[in-house]
């Protein structure tokens, strides 16, 4: 069902919008086999040979970065002078030389460049079946003049030579006879009003039809109106006969040139052939390197252990996009490794998780297609050995599946495929059926990709999803942030907590009456209220410790910069020092606070039936707030947050 590669499977290529990329890189290209080459690239697991590719293509972007003087790439493509040498008495054209000479001219200068520029060993070794020789160029420059006529050269043989003297005598005798018989009819005002014009490479008199007969000369042809007729004067008639064999010869003699030229070329074969290899690999290399600078992409450290961490990461086209449109891009940060495999994402909808994954997945194929990505160069990265995605809203029309029966297949595909080198993006991970049979099965799910030991990143709002993540230790929660003083998504993922969905606010926030949403609330149990709320509070109460603490950081930089910078502010510093640990002592409860609060919502279960089920939990809930409220003393504030929590369980 799904057509597989070594790396990946077309489907997802095409959910990450991988041929988009290959579509903008082609532009780049200048000759058409580069771009066919691009058109088909495709990631790869190869190590060594990525390793090798990225670091020819990040020497090509340091090379334009440094704006070092380098030959542009100009050239055509040999492959029909290949084709003409291959074959036995086949004559090469006079455009075929000169391409020739063209590349050997451009091949040269690449290798004198590397030749003196040694730090770009990687990028040289594209020229290294070429080796630099003046021969091609002098051998064709002895015979054809390359920059202004682009033809073979007068003296190439002494018999051409002769042969092009003749034609000039007989052009000149030409024009001076028919200048003498232009003249004489003009005063006898037999002319049309451009008196002369040319038919087949000669000089014909234009007269007017009437007078056609009183012209003597061969008739050659007529005007489209037919008022005028094209008349070879007959003066010229046995010139024009012998320049036209003139002609004849020069061609013959041209041919016979070239066909010597061609004897010589054979054994140049080889180096030819290199030159058109190393000038389309090339062309290869310079694409990338021109889409890595115009995507502002780099490259970042590379090991062989599976580490994955990368800063500043942006989607390349949302980023082009919005560029245009003159919008800021949220880049994301992404982190696993051998401890920390997989990461679940929650949030609120058209939060970012989606695009998340694509930043994620379509980085990571770039990555192992020899390209470089636009993250901060102290990122790190690894290569995976197989990638597979579920983005999207899928269905197969053929196979008539639905949804829901295309993500059953595609997770069974998955669990079959996937090892410890395969890195896997599902969104709204177990999602499309019943919520309570279909959080059950993707539990299941769950835990059948944790025995895979599989590098995961997946989007989920099944709660039981939440959970089990903290009840495995190579898993580790994430969301996407949320302005709740304006009910905004931020685009920007946090690691280390579960979000909320904020249905209800974000229904809010796009218009939906207040009167709805409370009759929606009122088909909800009070625990699942409950429980969204704490969650939601959680959150916002995770953003404001959040702040304070850069706001404390802040102040201990400058209590710091103050002491250095002042002798005598001793007394100061130690009252705020101990101001500040205050300070740190009421956040270190908060905090401790929101692990107890974090510890019963993975206990929660939102999905239960039963009334009484989570009596016991509440009960053990509202002590534990009771008795902590009993032993905070009157120099301890409490937050709103506290408050709000006591007052709800009371």
């Amino acid at each position: 069902m799904f057509k597989t590669t070594a790396f990946t499977d077309s489907q997802t290529l095409q959910e990450l919008q991988f041929n988009d990329i290959l579509f903008q890189l082609g532009g780049f290209a200048v000759s058409k086999s580069a771009v066919d080459q691009l058109n088909e690239l495709i990631p790869s697991n190869r190590y060594k040979s990525l390793i090798h590719q990225l670091n020819q293509t990040k020497e090509r972007l340091d090379i334009i970065l440094q704006k070092r003087t380098f030959p542009a790439l100009e050239f055509d493509e040999l492959l029909s002078e290949l084709k003409f040498l291959s074959i036995e008495d086949a004559v090469l054209s006079l455009e075929g030389f000169i391409r020739i000479h063209d590349a050997s001219n451009l091949v040269n200068a690449y290798l004198k460049f590397f030749e003196h520029s040694t730090s770009f060993s990687s990028l040289a070794q594209v020229f290294q079946d070429c080796y630099q020789t003046d021969e091609l160029v002098e051998r064709i420059t002895k015979i054809i003049d390359v920059k202004q006529t682009r033809n073979i050269k007068d003296d190439a043989t002494p018999e051409l030579a002769r042969i092009r003297h003749e034609i000039k005598i007989i052009r000149q005798k030409i024009n001076r006879n028919f200048d003498r018989e232009m003249r004489k009819l003009v005063k006898d005002g037999l002319l049309g009003e451009t008196y002369e014009s040319f038919i087949d490479n000669r000089r014909v008199l234009t007269v007017q039809s009437g007078f056609k007969r009183r012209v003597p000369g061969t008739i050659l042809g007529a005007s489209k109106t037919g008022s005028l007729t094209y008349i070879e004067p007959k003066v010229n008639q046995e010139l024009n006969h012998e320049l036209a064999c003139l002609f004849d010869d020069e061609k013959k003699e041209i041919y016979r040139i070239l066909k010597a030229l061609t004897a010589q070329f054979k054994i140049h074969l080889p180096l030819i052939q290199a030159y058109q290899t190393a000038l389309v690999s090339f062309d290869v290399i310079n694409a990338k390197a021109r889409l890595a600078f115009h995507m502002e992409a780099t490259l970042p450290a590379l090991s062989k252990e599976k580490t994955l961490h990368w800063t500043l990461a942006y989607h390349p086209i949302l980023r082009e996009n919005n560029r245009n449109q003159g919008k800021r891009t949220i880049p994301q940060e992404f982190s696993l490794d051998e401890t920390h495999r997989m990461l679940v994402i929650s949030g609120p909808n058209a939060g970012g998780k989606s695009l998340t994954l694509k930043t994620c997945g379509l980085l990571q194929c770039m990555l192992q297609s020899g390209l470089l990505i636009p993250v901060e160069p102290t990122s790190k990265a690894c290569v995976f050995s197989q990638i597979y995605t579920d983005i999207g809203d899928n269905q197969s029309i053929d196979n008539e599946l639905s949804t829901y029966s295309y993500r059953l297949k595609r997770m069974n595909f998955f669990l079959s495929q996937a090892d410890d080198h395969t890195l896997l993006l599902l969104d709204e991970f177990g999602s499309g059926s019943d919520p309570e049979l279909g959080s059950a099965l993707a539990e299941v799910f769950f835990e059948e990709l944790v025995k895979t030991n599989a590098f995961v990143i997946l989007t989920t709002h099944y709660s039981s999803i939440k959970r089990k993540v903290t009840e495995c230790p190579s898993a580790i929660n994430g969301s996407m942030r949320f302005d709740e003083s304006n009910w905004l998504p931020l685009f920007e993922l946090q690691i280390g907590q579960p979000g909320s969905s904020f249905t209800f606010e974000v229904a809010k926030s796009n218009g939906i009456p207040s009167s709805w949403i409370d009759r929606a609330k009122n088909l909800l149990s009070q625990e699942t209220l409950r429980f969204n709320q704490i969650l939601v509070d959680l959150q916002q109460e995770k953003n404001k410790l959040q702040l304070k603490m850069e706001e404390t950081l802040l102040l201990k930089n400058n209590l710091e910069e103050q002491l250095s910078n002042s002798s005598g502010a001793e007394e100061n510093f130690a009252y705020k020092t101990k101001q500040l640990r205050m300070q740190i002592e009421e956040q270190a409860k908060l905090i401790q606070l929101g692990s107890k609060l974090h510890k019963w919502m993975d206990v929660f279960n939102a999905n239960a039936k039963r009334k009484d089920i989570h009596a016991t939990l509440f009960e053990e809930f509202k002590t534990y707030l009771l008795k902590e409220r009993a032993k905070i003393s009157g120099k301890l504030v409490l937050s709103d947050f506290t408050k709000e929590t006591l007052k709800r369980f009371q």
